[in-house]
C-alpha cells in the first residue's frame, strides 16, 4: 500500500492530498484509484472542517488550490488535450453535463436554446435511429467526456458504450455511473465558488452503460464490434487525424444503422496537424476547404446524409462568462 500511495502523491492530478487522505481514498481492483478520491478532487472538504461534515450546499467558498488550472475555455498554459486531464476541466464538465438550468444559466434574457447540449444530442440520437429504422441494441458515444450523452442514449439503446481520450473525464463518468450525483464547486466570480450538487436522471438504467480510455483515431474495433448509433459530439476538431476517423466510421456502423456528428469546426493547431484539417483553411489556389463538404466526400458513398441542423451550446466558466458556440449537426445512414 505504501508503494501506490507513494506512486499516487506523484501524479499532478492528486497534487495536495496527504499520505493519509490518498490512503483512505484508495480501493486496490485492479489498481483503480477509487471513486472516493475523485470526490475529494473535485469537491474537496473546507480545512477547519470536521471529518464527515457535509458542507452546505449553495455555500459559497474560496476556490480550492486545485480548481486554479484554467478552464478549457480561457487562455493559459495548457495546451491541446492536457487541458481535459486538469481538475479544472473535469470540474466544468462535470456542471456543463448534469448541472440544472436554473444553476447554469440564472437570466432571463440568456440563450436558453444552447443549454442540456450533451442530452439534446442523445436525445437526437435517439430520434433519429427511430425515424430511420436502426435497431436500438447498441451505441457509441466518441468523446463522451463525463458521460452526459451516454446515459441519455441509455434510455433507449440497451448497451452503451462511451470513451474519451481524457483518463479523468472517464473516471468522472465511471463515478457519476456507481453514484448518480457529485458535489462540485461552480466558480461565481474569480475565486469565489459555491457547492452545487449535479446528477443523473434517476430514471435513466445505468447499468447499460460502460465507460473506457480511448483514442478515438486509434480504435481497437475488432473488440468493440459493430453498432447500431454513434454519436461524436464536438470531437472531430479535437483529433489528431479526422480522416482516419472518418474512415474508420464504415468499419463500426451496421448496415441501417444511425452516425451523429456535431462540430463547430474549430481547427487549431494545438489539437491537429494544420495539414490533418478536415476544414477551416484555404488551399494554395486560394479556394476554400468547408469541413461540411469534406464529410461529404468522406463518408459516402457508406453512408448517406439523411438531416442537418445547427446546435447552440453553453460553456459556463463562471457566473458572468460562458462560451457560446454553434455546432453543425449532420445525421448519417450507413447504406
Amino acid at each position: 500500500m505504501d508503494q501506490i500511495v507513494a506512486k499516487l502523491q506523484s501524479l499532478p492530478v492528486l497534487n495536495g492530498m496527504g499520505e493519509k487522505e490518498i490512503t483512505l481514498a484508495v480501493g486496490v481492483v485492479g489498481g483503480a484509484v477509487a471513486a472516493t478520491a475523485l470526490s475529494h478532487l473535485v469537491c474537496p472538504a473546507k480545512k477547519g472542517a470536521k471529518k464527515g461534515e457535509e458542507e452546505k450546499k449553495g455555500e459559497e467558498e474560496d476556490k480550492p488550490a486545485q480548481l486554479k488550472e484554467r478552464s478549457t475555455t480561457a487562455s493559459g498554459s495548457l495546451s491541446g488535450a492536457a487541458v481535459y486531464e486538469s481538475t479544472a476541466a473535469l470540474n466544468e464538465y462535470f456542471i456543463f453535463h448534469f448541472a440544472k438550468d436554473e444553476d447554469y444559466m440564472n437570466y432571463s434574457f440568456g440563450p436558453k436554446g444552447a443549454l442540456a447540449f450533451p442530452q439534446r444530442c442523445g436525445r437526437i440520437c435517439m430520434a433519429m435511429a427511430e425515424k430511420y429504422g436502426a435497431k436500438f441494441d447498441r451505441a457509441l458515444d466518441l468523446g463522451c467526456a463525463v458521460g452526459g450523452s451516454t446515459f441519455e442514449i441509455a434510455r433507449g439503446f440497451k448497451e452503451v458504450i462511451g470513451i474519451d481520450f481524457s483518463h479523468n473525464f472517464v473516471k468522472g463518468a465511471d463515478y457519476m455511473k456507481e453514484n448518480r450525483y457529485i458535489d462540485v464547486h461552480q466558480t461565481m466570480q474569480s475565486a469565489i465558488s459555491r457547492q452545487i450538487r449535479v446528477e443523473v436522471d434517476s430514471a435513466i438504467d445505468r447499468s447499460r452503460t460502460h465507460f473506457e480510455q480511448g483514442d478515438a483515431c486509434n480504435l481497437p474495433l475488432a473488440k468493440l464490434g459493430t453498432f447500431d448509433c454513434i454519436l461524436a459530439a464536438n470531437l472531430l476538431d479535437r483529433l489528431p487525424d479526422p480522416a482516419k476517423f472518418l474512415s474508420d466510421l464504415k468499419l463500426l456502423v451496421n448496415s441501417g444503422g444511425i452516425v451523429v456528428l456535431a462540430s463547430p469546426y474549430s481547427f487549431l493547431e494545438e489539437y491537429t496537424p494544420k495539414e490533418k484539417w478536415a476544414g477551416g483553411y484555404r488551399k494554395e489556389d486560394g479556394s476554400c476547404v468547408w469541413a461540411q463538404e469534406t464529410l461529404k466526400t468522406s463518408l459516402a458513398p457508406e453512408f448517406q446524409l439523411v438531416a442537418e441542423s445547427d446546435e447552440p451550446f453553453l460553456i459556463r466558466e463562471h457566473a458572468r462568462k460562458y462560451q457560446y458556440g454553434v455546432s453543425h449537426c449532420t445525421v448519417w445512414r450507413r447504406v
